[in-house]
């Protein structure tokens, strides 16, 4: 399987996204930018385009609040039990948090902590199984992308959340 890379950046991140030959995602990596304008640094094939726009779009999904992570075509390399903790993050929902221990005890792990960590540390396609959303019972825990990008995704989903809140509740309180 020959991979395919394409590197590009839309503000506040820089993508690195690798895909196999059948267009699916198999491993993304980001990191902020402050690049105002979209760019595209490299693409090792030009049918690469395609899926970026692709990938885009179901990035600005997922930025705007319209899906609760980026939802494009992919495929896991990981083990059975890798596939078990992604699988159960892809159910979380946008500003839901689990800890670590509540997530082991939803995959039927009770005691797998450091397993669980381990497998998150591992997650190839973190906006899509979105493992910025468990934390340590002390505190936000690590993230394979950098503990500040980890915070920067909480506290936006959380400030959405909050909002969103606020807003029905103030348009709830007009009618009444």
């Amino acid at each position: 399987m020959k991979v395919q890379e394409a590197i590009f950046s839309v503000f506040p991140f820089k993508f690195h996204l690798f895909w196999n030959d059948s267009g699916e995602l198999i491993r993304l990596n980001f990191e902020f930018s402050f690049d105002r304008e979209a760019k595209i640094f490299n693409l090792t094939l030009p049918k690469l385009l395609d899926w970026v726009k692709i990938f885009y779009q179901s990035f600005l999904d997922y930025w705007n609040f319209k899906k609760s992570s980026v939802e494009v075509p992919h495929k896991i390399l990981a083990t059975d039990f890798q596939i078990t903790v992604l699988k159960e993050l892809k159910k979380l929902k946008i500003g839901e948090v689990l800890t670590y221990k509540e997530l082991t005890e939803r995959i039927g792990y009770k005691k797998a902590f450091r397993a669980v960590g381990n497998a998150l540390s591992k997650n190839p396609l973190p906006l899509i199984y979105p493992c910025h959303r468990v934390i340590s019972s002390k505190g936000l825990g690590r993230y394979s992308q950098g503990l500040l990008i980890k915070q920067f995704l909480l506290y936006r989903e959380y400030k959405f959340l909050t909002n969103s809140v606020k807003n029905m509740t103030e348009k709830f309180t007009d009618e009444t």
